[in-house]
């Protein structure tokens, strides 16, 4: 396996992130989990969902799983913890609930559209952050700046030659940074969702971008090629090679000062 302590310095030194980068992995059964885990309903006493529990992974440093026992139905869908009833793959309860304010249709094709595993597939969503992770990981998922996501990105690219698209979520990431990413097996750059938001998972400054492990050791490649070369660096390199402009009156300032010291020499 990748040594995930390689790869979290190598993403500290490359993009000096504000949070912990986040391994994740979808458990097929509880004896996939690691010994030092926590399940929020048994250990914390709390219902939470998916992306909350990102954000205790990212921010605490928590290993954390979730089942579907979660509280968001976005991704109790989208990891395949649930079977669904007629009345919502047809959209018929979501608009009777008020749902999001979707009509029936509406509500059923975000159900069809949804990228979704087969249900049953998975019991566990399991997280940690990368360098404390002692499983390997399905995807690498990491918080940033547009500037820590470019450098990222760059390094994808680079390293891959694969293209990513950017993907709006207006609902839940974790469709699209995980579901996706796994299913699709590329790179995804997701402008956050409404659960990263209400959650204090990520600030207005922040977008997620997810690889998938097995492209993991490439994008570092890429962005330890990009440093090297100067063309991906994060902090931005500026261009500061230019001599300094100032206010009226300095330039005669340091004129009338420089001819009084040298006054003062003679």
């Amino acid at each position: 396996m990748t040594d995930l302590k390689k790869v979290s310095e190598a993403l500290n030194t490359y993009l000096r992130p504000q949070t912990f980068p986040v391994a994740v992995r979808l458990c097929k059964s509880a004896e996939e989990l690691p010994e030092r885990v926590r399940i929020p309903q048994r250990d914390l006493g709390l219902d939470i969902s998916l992306c909350h529990a990102i954000a205790l992974a990212k921010r605490y440093g928590w290993t954390i799983a979730v089942d579907k026992e979660q509280t968001c139905y976005v991704a109790g869908i989208s990891l395949g913890f649930w079977t669904l009833p007629p009345d919502v793959v047809d959209g018929s309860f979501q608009e009777t609930a008020g749902l999001w304010g979707m009509n029936k249709e509406q509500a059923a094709a975000s159900i069809k559209n949804m990228p979704k595993f087969e249900y049953g597939t998975y019991q566990y969503a399991l997280m940690a952050p990368v360098d404390r992770a002692t499983f390997e990981p399905h995807v690498i998922l990491f918080y940033g700046t547009p500037a820590q996501i470019w450098v990222l990105l760059g390094g994808y690219t680079s390293g891959t030659g694969s293209q990513v698209n950017i993907t709006l979520s207006t609902g839940a990431g974790c469709t699209n940074t995980i579901t996706r990413t796994i299913q699709e097996e590329q790179a995804k750059f997701v402008i956050v969702g409404t659960g990263e938001r209400l959650v204090p998972n990520t600030q207005d400054y922040e977008c997620a971008f997810s690889v998938p492990f097995s492209k993991i050791e490439l994008t570092i490649a890429g962005l330890e090629r990009g440093y090297r070369t100067g063309v991906f660096r994060y902090p931005i390199p500026s261009f500061l090679r230019y001599g300094s402009q100032h206010p009226p009156g300095y330039a005669e300032m340091r004129s009338h000062i420089l001819e009084y010291m040298e006054k003062e020499k003679s």
